[in-house]
């Protein structure tokens, strides 16, 4: 039992630093599964928030404000999805940076592979919007102007929805 408390604290130090890990399945557009030594932990990524693939209260209330269906809001976050599933491969090394769980008991953390930052990439690519609710990097209003300008990835689909999910 000492072991296994010992093993719980040395993985949840490891968190607050770089750990290296091991990609086991994309969720959606801002969650992922990996795999820390042999621990499977759920990252819900910093500073982005993608457009919902599947249903319930958060899908219900972007659409709204988004004046779409529910629908159309999924085929967004499909779309979302699918660049995450293009970016991240299963057997993929990354590099997580991350202290903290979300209220849903997911891991919150950045995620890189090979040195490229996935929240400023998605963003800069235009399938996500900044997650805004809490404290991000500033440089990514920048990005995201530059992902808008240049009708990027969903804003080219639809950029008066993009505009509504990301405000």
């Amino acid at each position: 039992m000492r072991n296994l408390s010992f093993l719980i604290l040395l993985l949840s130090l490891s968190f607050a630093l770089e750990t290296t890990a091991i990609v086991t399945k994309v969720t959606d557009g801002d969650t992922l599964h990996i795999t820390v030594g042999k621990e499977d932990v759920k990252i819900r990524i910093l500073y982005i928030d993608t457009p919902e693939k599947y249903g319930g209260a958060k899908l219900d209330k972007d659409a709204k404000k988004a004046g779409i269906s529910t629908k159309d809001e999924q085929d967004l976050g499909q779309l979302s999805s699918a660049y995450a599933s293009k970016f991240f491969q299963k057997g993929d090394t990354v590099i997580i940076n991350s202290d903290k769980k979300d209220q849903y008991g997911r891991t919150l953390g950045t995620v890189k592979k090979n040195g490229i930052d996935y929240s400023t990439q998605i963003i800069k690519d235009g399938y996500a919007c900044i997650y805004k609710k809490t404290k991000y990097p500033k440089e990514l209003d920048s990005v995201l102007q530059n992902a808008k300008d240049g009708k990027k990835g969903l804003w080219s689909i639809n950029y008066e929805v993009m505009s509504k999910l990301c405000k």
